[in-house]
C-alpha cells in the first residue's frame, strides 16, 4: 500500500463534496419555505409538485455525497409525494411536512458526523487504450461533475449535458454509451407520457442507453426499458457495479461461435442442418454414431445438441437422460429433431431431459434462430453461475476448469497460452487500515481493469482473496509480460480516497506459458506461475516475474 499525496483531482472532488454540503443548506431553506406554505394551504398541487421536485433533487444526490441516511429518508417521502400526486383524492390527506422536515435535517446531521467518503480516482492517461466515450446527461451540475471524474477515473471518456435535447447538438464522435438520469430534460414535462419523450428524443441513436434515478420500484425499471434503456442504476451510483456493467456493455466483443453437435442417422438431413447452421457462423459436429455420444462431448464441448428423437437401438430421449448423469453436462440444451406426432412420446422425451421440439420437416431459419436463442441463454446462465459477484471475473473453480479445459484443447490443436498468477501487494494493510469494505473495493477495481485491458477470449478469475488468475489465449509470456506490466502501472495509478485520506496499491505477478514447459499439467503451470508470484513478492513486490527452471 503506498501513501498518496493530494492531487488536483483529489482536490476537486473535495472541492465539490463542499460545494455540495453548502448546497444542502440552501435546499433546506428552499424546503422551508415550502413546508411553511404547505402548512397554510396542504393541498396546493403548485407547492405540492414543487416540493415532490426537490425531494426528488435530493434523493438522487445525497447518497452520492456520503449523506445515506438523509438519501434513505428523503426517498421515502418522495415516494409518498409521487403517489399523493397520481391521486387527486390523496391530496385532501394533511402529510406531516414539519415533521418530514425535522426528520431530514436529522438525518444530514447524523450524516454529517460519521460521513465517509469513498472515492477513486487515477492520473493514468491510458494513452495506449482508446477510452470508451460516455455521453452523460445529468441536470445537477455538482453531481454532473463528480460523476464525470469517477467515470475518467476508470478510463472512460465523458462529454456532459445539462440537458437530454442538447445531445442533439453533440460533437461528431458518437459515444458508446449514453448515462441518462431519467428526469434529464424540461421538456419531459410538456409529454404527458416521458416513455414517448425519450423515445422521441433516442429514435435515432445507435449505442446503449442507460438510466438512472432515485426510484428503486418497477415502474421506473419498466419506463425506463420502453424508453429505450439496457439498464437502469439507483441513485446513489454504486460506480463499482456501473463501471463493470459499462464495461461488459461497451467493450467489443470477439464472441466464440456457438459450438452445435447434431446426432441424427440421416446422414443428408444431418448435412443440410450443418450448412445452415455453419453459415450462421456456427461450428458444427455431425454424429450418426449414437455409442460415440461421450467421447464427442467430451472433445468438442458442445453449447446445444441437436438431437434425432428415433436413432438406430436407442432413443433420443435415452441419451438425454444419459447425459443429464454427468454433473458437467447436466445443464446442456438439448433440442429433439422429430416428426413425432404422438403427444405423450413428446412429453416423456422431454420429462427426460430434453428442453425443446422442433418438427420436421425443418424450419431452418427459426431452427437457427432458436439455436442462437437458446445458446446465449445457456452461456449467460453459465456466466451467472460461475461468476464472482464482486469482480464479475470467474470463481476459483470456474477459472480452473477454464485452464484444464484449455489445456486439454491445446493437446489436440497445439497453440501456445500464458498463466498469469496476480497478488494486491499489502492487502492485509488496506483490510486492517480502512476496514473490508475499502478492501472489496480495492478487489473490485482490479476486476474492472482486467475486465478493461484483456480479450473477451482471455479467462480471468478471482482465485482467492485478492489473488487472480489469468488464462491468456495466444499469447506467449513475453506478450504476457508486457500485457500484465501495463497493468500493474495502471493500477498503481489509481487513487483511493477514504474519509480524506487517500492511499493507492500494487500488484505483484508470475508468469508462464506451456512452450517454456510443454510436458506441464495444468497444475503444474499454476505452481509454477504462483513460484513466479513469490519470487515478485519476495524482491520487492509491484514487479512482474518470469517462471523458470
Amino acid at each position: 500500500m503506498i501513501k498518496a499525496s493530494s492531487n488536483s483531482l483529489t482536490a476537486r472532488l473535495e472541492t465539490l463534496r463542499i460545494a455540495y454540503n453548502k448546497r444542502l443548506k440552501i435546499d433546506f431553506e428552499e424546503l422551508a419555505i415550502l413546508v411553511d406554505r404547505l402548512t397554510e394551504d396542504s393541498s396546493n398541487a403548485e407547492y405540492l409538485k414543487k416540493l415532490h421536485s426537490c425531494f426528488h433533487k435530493m434523493a438522487g444526490s445525497a447518497g452520492t455525497f456520503g449523506f445515506q441516511q438523509l438519501g434513505h429518508k428523503v426517498r421515502e417521502y418522495e415516494y409518498f409525494l409521487a403517489e399523493a400526486l397520481k391521486k387527486p383524492q390523496a391530496l385532501q390527506v394533511t402529510f406531516p411536512f414539519a415533521d418530514w422536515l425535522e426528520h431530514l435535517r436529522n438525518a444530514a446531521l447524523a450524516d454529517e458526523k460519521c460521513n465517509s467518503s469513498v472515492g477513486i480516482e487515477t492520473n493514468q492517461s491510458y494513452s495506449a487504450i482508446a477510452k470508451p466515450l460516455i455521453w452523460l446527461v445529468e441536470r445537477d451540475a455538482i453531481l454532473q461533475e463528480y460523476l464525470t471524474h469517477q467515470l475518467q477515473s476508470f478510463g472512460f471518456s465523458v462529454k456532459s449535458f445539462h440537458d437530454a435535447l442538447q445531445i442533439e447538438n453533440g460533437t461528431e464522435k458518437l459515444p458508446d454509451c449514453i448515462l441518462v438520469d431519467h428526469h434529464g430534460s424540461q421538456a419531459e414535462t410538456l409529454f404527458s407520457d416521458p416513455v414517448l419523450f425519450w423515445q422521441e428524443c433516442f429514435k435515432l441513436v445507435d449505442c446503449p442507453i442507460l438510466f438512472m434515478g432515485a426510484e428503486e420500484s418497477f415502474t421506473a425499471r419498466l419506463n425506463a426499458l420502453r424508453s429505450g434503456g439496457q439498464g437502469y442504476f439507483v441513485k446513489p451510483l454504486d460506480m463499482i457495479k456501473l463501471t463493470s456493467f459499462l464495461a461488459q456493455l461497451i467493450k467489443p466483443e470477439k464472441v466464440e461461435p456457438e459450438r452445435l453437435l447434431i446426432v441424427e442417422d440421416d446422414q443428408e438431413l444431418a448435412r443440410h442442418c450443418q450448412s445452415y447452421l455453419e453459415q450462421a457462423g456456427m461450428q458444427v459436429v455431425c454424429l450418426d454414431h449414437p455409442q460415440a455420444l461421450f467421447e464427442t462431448v467430451s472433445n468438442f464441448n458442445p453449447d446445444l445438441i441437436l438431437m434425432d428423437l428415433w436413432l438406430p437401438d436407442v432413443s433420443g430421449a435415452e441419451m438425454a437422460s444419459l447425459l443429464r448423469q454427468v454433473d458437467r453436462w447436466a445443464h446442456m440444451p438439448v433440442i429433439y429433431l422429430s416428426a413425432e406426432s404422438n403427444v405423450h412420446l413428446r412429453h416423456q422425451a422431454l420429462l427426460m431431459g430434453g428442453d425443446a421440439f422442433v418438427e420436421k420437416p425443418l424450419d431452418m431459419e427459426f431452427l437457427v434462430r432458436l439455436c442462437q436463442d437458446r445458446v446465449r441463454r445457456a452461456r449467460q446462465l453459465k456466466q451467472t453461475q460461475n461468476q464472482d459477484s464482486l469482480t464479475g471475473l470467474l470463481k476459483h473453480a470456474s477459472i480452473k476448469e477454464a485452464l484444464q479445459n484449455h489445456w486439454e484443447y491445446v493437446q489436440r490443436q497445439p497453440q501456445v497460452f500464458s498463466v498469469v498468477m496476480l497478488d494486491i501487494d499489502h492487502f492485509k494493510s488496506v483490510n486492517d487500515t480502512y476496514g473490508h469494505a475499502v478492501g472489496d473495493l480495492v478487489i473490485a477495481a482490479v476486476g474492472t481493469l482486467l475486465r478493461q485491458r484483456f480479450r473477451n477470449t482471455d479467462k480471468l478469475g478471482r482465485y482467492g482473496g485478492e489473488e487472480f488468475t489469468l488464462v491468456l489465449i495466444d499469447c506467449t509470456a513475453e506478450n504476457a509480460m508486457s500485457m500484465v506490466n501495463a497493468l500493474r502501472e495502471a493500477f498503481a495509478t489509481i487513487q483511493f480516497t477514504v474519509n480524506g485520506q487517500h492511499f493507492s496499491c500494487t500488484l505483484s505477478a508470475g508468469v508462464v506459458d506451456n512452450h517454456l514447459f510443454p510436458d506441464d499439467s495444468p497444475e503444474a503451470l499454476l505452481e509454477r506461475a504462483d513460484n513466479a508470484l513469490y519470487k515478485a513478492k519476495h524482491t520487492g513486490r509491484n514487479r512482474v516475474c518470469l517462471a523458470i527452471e
